[in-house]
């Protein structure tokens, strides 16, 4: 055998690397000259002076900073930098438990930290656990190259024209309506006050603006700066009455957004369809940091409840197929994240993954589709814009006919009591009388062929143990070897 293959590994461990950092990182901010970092252009990146006076205000004792992976280069840093100007414990949170986006104060608490910085991109969900402190990128927009291709595209005075921006480019838009002159523009502002401030009368994806009292949002054009990614595809959806411009600052290009709207929201409505005929649906917790978390996820259970359906709840981390694929009983999934996080493509998924607004227009009657949608789960819970009561069970509703199946269903089971039957199941009646079960997943596990390894306790002879294969798979030692023949003969070898 090669000694590639049976190496101990203490040269790699023991070896010095020499790295000559030349190239800009962090988004064309940080730079360095030398291998060495120009600190004031770092300060100014992550703005450390900022927190370090945050840090100062709010009087805390520990602080967790939370990166997105593309910007934990420079975690080591930053850290240091506020470290030795606060002198307070500083924490790096390696990586998140769910969305980079998030403020995950669960992994910060685990670490003690009374208080949380968040670098880059933010979906800006109120968290309501440790204070928090937002540190957006700061991208350039080119304000030449933009107030050309604006005048260009919109010539006239009289366009009413909301503008929103990806956060990176949030400052950058803010010197930019000074050059707009004339124009009828109105900004839609990042809002991190999260109920501290005034807010207007406009509230959309973590942002908020004051209309005029003679207007409508439909009345007014979006641009929106930046690339395309979730936070377009959510206002998209939000405003979906609205039409759509896009400036790119990379390449400089204004554009009408051809994206069919409502094409994806007949997508959307699919989905609800399909959740109309699931009769078990699992409850994906996809945060724990976004405030009011635990009232909506009561929320749905009291929805799926009260329409006669099964749920299961699932504490997931970062959502994926694999992890989902493992319970093929689930006929449909509800997903309880922020607005971001929530607009999950099922085409991937084994069962469709649904946001809780559209749970709640597939089973509470009260709520009717009408094209409006919500991103939000916040706006679901009492006392919030988009709040409808439930209606509970109901008499007199007619069973419809599924648009995905073509057969007859009810919406409104009223459920007997568990312990009159004494299987798994539990029993329904619907409005007319008529008993129908409700599976469960120990039903659909008994229905299995293959229903995982049996124990077999006393039935397996015992049998002494033989040594087996060494080395590497790729090569294992003596492999071709007649003694070796012989052990892969025999059923305990092993390797």
């Amino acid at each position: 055998m090669s000694s590639a293959f049976s190496a101990s590994g203490d040269d790699v461990i023991a070896r010095e690397l020499h790295c000559q950092l030349s190239s800009t990182i962090v988004n064309n901010s940080v730079s360095f000259q030398n291998g060495k970092r120009v600190e004031e252009t770092l300060e100014e990146a992550y703005e450390i002076q900022r927190c370090v006076s945050w840090i100062k205000e709010v009087n805390v004792s520990t602080v967790a900073l939370q990166f997105p992976d593309e910007l934990l280069v420079d975690a080591p840093d930053v850290a240091l930098a506020i470290e030795q100007k606060s002198g307070i414990e500083v924490y790096i949170l390696g990586d998140t438990s769910y969305g980079s986006c998030c403020v995950d104060e669960i992994t910060a608490e685990h670490v003690g930290a009374d208080s949380l910085i968040h670098f880059g991109h933010a979906c800006l969900s109120q968290n309501k656990r440790l204070p928090t402190l937002y540190v957006f990128e700061n991208l350039n927009v080119e304000q030449e190259s933009f107030v050309k291709v604006f005048h260009e595209s919109f010539p006239s005075d009289d366009e009413r024209l909301l503008l929103v921006s990806d956060l990176k480019y949030d400052r950058s838009t803010s010197k930019l309506l000074s050059r707009l002159h004339g124009k009828n523009v109105i900004h839609l502002k990042p809002d991190i006050s999260f109920g501290e401030g005034a807010k207007g009368n406009l509230v959309v994806a973590g942002r908020n603006c004051n209309l005029p009292a003679d207007s409508t949002v439909d009345e007014w054009k979006v641009l929106y700066i930046g690339e395309e990614g979730a936070t377009l595809t959510n206002l998209m959806l939000i405003l979906n009455r609205c039409t759509f411009y896009t400036y790119n600052p990379k390449s400089h290009i204004l554009r009408k957004e051809t994206l069919n709207v409502n094409q994806q929201l007949r997508k959307r409505y699919y989905l609800i369809e399909k959740a109309k005929d699931a009769q078990l649906i699992g409850i994906l917790v996809a945060t724990l940091g976004v405030a009011n978390y635990l009232e909506i996820i009561e929320r749905i259970k009291a929805l799926i409840t009260n329409a006669g359906k099964k749920y299961y709840t699932f504490v997931v981390g970062k959502l994926n197929p694999s992890k989902l694929a493992n319970f093929p009983e689930i006929d449909c999934y509800t997903i309880v994240a922020c607005a971001e996080n929530s607009l999950i493509n099922s085409k991937d998924f084994y069962r469709p993954v649904i946001t809780p607004f559209e749970l709640e227009v597939a089973l509470n009657n009260a709520r009717s589709w009408t094209g409006d949608y919500v991103t939000d789960f916040r706006q679901l819970l009492p006392g919030a814009a988009d709040y409808i009561d439930l209606e509970m069970n109901p008499e007199g509703i007619e069973p419809d006919v599924s648009l995905v199946s073509g057969r007859i269903r009810s919406l409104q089971l009223e459920t007997v009591e568990p312990s009159s039957t004494s299987s798994g199941s539990q029993l329904s009646s619907t409005n007319a009388g008529v008993l129908s079960t409700l599976p469960s997943a120990s039903d659909y596990l008994n229905q299995r062929q293959w229903q995982g390894l049996t124990p077999r306790v006393g039935e397996t002879p015992v049998t002494i143990a033989s040594a087996g294969r060494s080395g590497l798979a790729a090569g294992y030692i003596n492999e071709g070897d007649e003694g070796d023949v012989e052990l892969r003969g025999k059923p305990d070898g092993h390797e």
